[in-house]
Order: C-alpha cells, then structure tokens, then sequence
C-alpha cells in the first residue's frame, strides 16, 4: 500500500535569514496547522503521516507537551520530548535557500476496538485552495519537488542510522519519530 501525499510544497527563500524567514511566515500563516520546516526536515511521506498521527493523537486526547499542534509536530518530527530541540533540528537553518510549508489536516478522532481515539485525516482543501495565496503574501515562489531520504537531512533531525542498511533508512524515519516520547530518545 503506497503512502498517501501529504499537503507540502517547497518554498523558495533565497538569502533570508531564518529569524527573518520565520518572522514572516507567522506574520502570514492563516493558523498554527501550517508549518514551516527547514528544507532538510521532510524526508518522506511516511515520516510526514507518522509524525502527524501521533501529533494528533495527542490533541484529540489533550494529551499534547507542546502548546501548540505545530509545535507537537516538530517535536515528533525531531524525534524529541523537548520543544526547543525540535525547532533546533527540524527548523530552518543558516545557509538554507528553500524551505517546506506544510498543512497538518484536522484529523477526525475514530475509536477504536480498545476505546481509544485514532486520528483519520480530514480534507487538505483548504492547503490547496489557500497556498497560492499564502505564497504570494510572503513573496516565496513555490518550487517543484519531491520529498526525498538523505543522509545528511536526517542528520540534522538527529536520526541515528547505525545498524539500519540502506534498504531500510525510511524505517529508520518512522521509529526516530515513535522515539519521541521516549525520554532517552532526547539524550541521543
């Protein structure tokens, strides 16, 4: 079964500093469900989905660390209990020209067999209908590309790929962000 796509375009930034990309893009942001990652943060789509679910899991539940449900994403996305972490490791950094907007969908909570609410993505419409006017408000051109595996990008997010072959670098994703509530997972 393939991934679905997740609502994300990489945004041209040209020589903006990150403070001053960040500043704009809360200036701008229609809510807290649009995120800005560094263009090294989004390595796949099943990293993307993971991250999302337990994000969400949490706010149906109201069980989230973080304020806010961006800032729950990072810190799953980073693999880390810690919020400043997260915007450490999934954020923009210094030298980089492109950065991601995403849009975290609303999630409707499904119970499941145990009684436990399961997040179901609601529609990305509105990703679609707003992101050309978004763009245009903070004067980013909006490139084509696709969210692909690096080693270096997953570096930056503090992915440990020991003992994971080549074969297996999205798996190795998809557990740094089930990590996150481990506390030991934020001393690696």
């Amino acid at each position: 079964m393939s991934t679905p796509t997740f609502p994300i375009v990489k945004a041209t930034i040209g020589e903006m500093s990150p403070k001053k990309a960040i500043e704009r893009f809360l200036e701008h942001r229609p809510n807290e469900r649009w995120v800005l990652l560094g263009e090294h943060a989004a390595q796949s789509f099943d990293q993307l989905w993971t991250a999302w679910i337990q994000a969400t899991r949490n706010e149906l539940r109201g069980r989230m660390v973080a304020r806010s449900i961006d800032a729950e994403f990072l810190r799953y996305l980073a693999g880390t209990h810690h919020i400043s972490e997260a915007f450490s490791r999934a954020g923009l950094q210094t030298g980089q020209s492109f950065a991601w907007v995403l849009f975290l969908p609303l999630a409707e909570g499904i119970e499941n067999d145990l009684g436990h609410l399961q997040p179901v993505a609601q529609s990305v419409e509105a990703f679609s209908d707003e992101i050309g006017t978004f763009s245009g408000a903070l004067g980013w051109a909006i490139t084509e590309s696709d969210v692909s595996f690096s080693i270096e990008g997953a570096s930056l997010l503090g992915v440990d790929l020991e003992g994971w072959g080549q074969e297996r670098q999205v798996e190795s994703l998809v557990a740094h962000v089930l990590m996150a509530d481990d506390q030991s997972s934020s001393h690696r």
